[in-house]
């Protein structure tokens, strides 16, 4: 049975309003501590490990499904943040240069997930023919997509992993890769600086 125009438009911020209000009522029930007392403890997990907070935040962000479940971006942006108030003996350039090594590291594993974990599976449900047709497509009209997906690692993991799942070749992805890394992060992290 399909829902009225009126529901399905209505329905999305209905569920955000929904998440929202749940988020609030497990917020007060297990009386979690307030904005500015998550701020302090953050800042000083940063004042004692630094730059290990914000690599390894930038290496949960980059891996694939792993990403959905845990806040890598937060941690991220609150390191340049904390850098630019100067609170912390942080430079936000030594910062960006992590996040661009833990986000190719991440680019890696998840290509390397594509090829040898996903694609198999793929094949043993008979999707061979569908991914090479695919896979055509892509090397015709270029790695391009890396470019447009790599300014958020949960996107860029995916495409990631697509490349890996498509077989696309590894020495291009990684090219584009780099490229498409250094490019939005540097970007980015001159935005929130």
């Amino acid at each position: 049975m399909k829902l009225p125009y009126s529901i399905r438009i209505a329905a999305l911020p209905l569920i955000l309003l929904a998440t929202f209000l749940l988020f609030i009522c497990i917020y007060r029930l297990f009386d979690l501590p307030s904005s500015s007392e998550l701020v302090q403890i953050a800042q000083k997990y940063y004042s004692i490990y630094g730059y290990w907070v914000v690599f390894l935040g930038a290496l949960v962000e980059g891996i694939f499904v792993i990403n959905w479940y845990l806040p890598g971006s937060f941690v991220v942006v609150l390191g340049m943040i904390f850098s630019r108030q100067g609170s912390l003996n942080l430079n936000p350039f030594i910062i960006v240069i992590l996040v661009v090594t833990a986000f190719f590291i991440d680019i890696v594993l998840n290509y390397a997930m594509g090829r040898y974990g996903w694609y198999k599976l793929l094949l043993r449900l008979g999707l061979g023919p569908s991914l090479e047709k695919i896979r055509h497509k892509i090397l015709q009209r270029g790695l391009s997509l890396i470019f447009s997906t790599y300014f958020h690692p949960t996107v860029g993991a995916l495409t990631a992993t697509g490349c890996g799942i498509l077989r696309l070749p590894f020495d291009k992805f990684l090219i584009y890769s780099i490229l498409a890394l250094i490019g939005w992060n540097s970007l980015l992290g001159a935005i929130i600086y």
